[in-house]
Parts: structure tokens; sequence; C-alpha cells
């Protein structure tokens, strides 16, 4: 812990990473959302990074909720909140059981794709039975990774949902999962609680994100912030692939 408190380039990586993963939540329906573990993952190992995040993820939610939850469309929720539950299941059973160079590479590969995946997410999010796919992969995903973002809002695009509907579906959305994800988090025996003690030094810089990305929704355009934070997680997925690799 001391060693992480005493580190300038953390304190970057976290208030840039969370900063960025609150802008995103309340401004752009948590698209972006998967950069802070894949920046945090550069300096500590993955497990800390992701139960650093949850604690905040959370806090973010909540704003989000209060921001838009007049606008949600409770029939696209019931369409893939049952899948994500059954997703974060199987992700509990996976915590724990995957090495960090593992975690590194898969984190990686998720990262790129993610970072790439904006012109097949139509095609993919209209297939057959999609709310149950990107629901159950967003909950897996989620839960090892905090990367649930991307698979539901493959999803979502295909909707075609107003701009508030869908911040106020992902905002519930994220919101049951990250509480759901508690459970499995905490069962895992590997949440320290010195861990929880920084997740709250960060808490301001997370509902810094969360009005920031309130203020700046309707004033910026989208595709600007998205290009700037995929190449953001794209560089930093192959950064986390030569780590993996350097491991071996």
């Amino acid at each position: 812990m001391q060693d992480l408190i005493g580190s300038p380039l953390f304190w970057l990586l976290a208030i840039a990473g969370v900063v960025l993963t609150g802008i995103s939540k309340s401004g752009f329906a948590g698209g972006a959302g998967v950069v802070a573990v894949p920046l945090l993952a550069l300096i500590v190992p993955v497990p800390t990074a992701v139960f650093l995040m949850l604690p905040l993820l959370l806090v973010m939610d909540v704003r989000t909720i209060q921001y838009y939850r007049r606008h949600a469309s409770w029939q696209e929720l019931r369409s893939i909140l049952p899948a994500a539950v059954f997703g974060i299941a199987a992700g509990g059973l996976l915590l724990g059981t995957l090495s960090d160079t593992l975690m590194k590479l898969l984190l990686g590969l998720v990262s790129i794709v993610f970072a790439l995946w904006q012109r097949l997410a139509p095609w993919l999010g209209g297939m057959r039975g999609a709310g149950w796919l990107w629901g159950g992969l967003s909950g897996l995903s989620s839960t090892l990774l905090h990367a649930g973002g991307p698979p539901v809002n493959i999803y979502l695009i295909a909707r075609q949902l107003p701009k508030l509907t869908w911040l106020a579906t992902a905002g519930i959305f994220f919101g049951a999962m990250n509480a759901i994800k508690v459970v499995p988090y905490w069962l895992s025996a590997q949440w320290p609680l010195w861990l929880l003690w920084l997740s709250l030094a960060l808490v301001p810089v997370a509902l810094l994100g969360t009005w920031l990305g309130k203020a700046i929704q309707g004033h910026i355009v989208d595709r600007q912030f998205m290009l700037c934070c995929r190449f953001l997680l794209l560089a930093s997925g192959l950064l986390l692939l030569v780590q993996a690799l350097a491991q071996d």
C-alpha cells in the first residue's frame, strides 16, 4: 500500500483512468469506461486494479442514475439484466483462478478488440438472441476486468435508442451489475481493507468525472471523445500484451 501511495505514476494513471471512466459513464453510456483497469494494470496486478475500481464504479453509477433515471427503458433492461447475472456468476467462479500474466494477456486482447469494434457493433447487436449473448458477456467481462461496457453497448447501438434513454438504461444496467458483483468479490477473500481506503481517497475524482460527463455530454462531439478514449485503450492494450509476453 505504501508503495502505491508514494507513487506519482500510480496517482497519475488512477486519476486519469477514474476521470475518463466518470465522464464516459455519465456522458457516453460507459462506452469508454474500460480505460481505467488497463491503465492501472500497467503498474499493479490486474486483480488489484479490478478491486480498486469497484467502489468507484458504484459511486459513478449512483450519480449517473440520479441524472437520467426518468429516461430509462425497462423493456431493454429486462432483455439484458438476467443474462448479465449469469455472466457475473461465471466470472465469480473464475476470480482468483487466473494468473496475473494470463489476466494481462486477456485484458490486453479485450482492450484492443473493444477499441476497434465500432464498425461491427450494429451487425453484432442485431443477431438473434443478442440480448442474452451481449448481456451475458457484459456480466462476465465486467466481473473479471470491469470491461462490461463495450459488450452491452454493442447491443444498445443496434437498438438505436435516443441519447438520454441510452444513458439512463446503461446507467441502471451497470449500477445493478456492479452492486451484484460485490457478492463474488467479497466471497473471493481477495479484497483487502487497505484497498477500500485507497478507493475512498479517489471518490472525489469519481464524482468529478461524472459531473464533467454530465456537463459536457451536450457540448462535445461524441465521436471525438470516443476516438481519444479508443486510442488510449488501444495503446494500453498493446502495452499490456508486451508486459504479458515479457513475463513468459
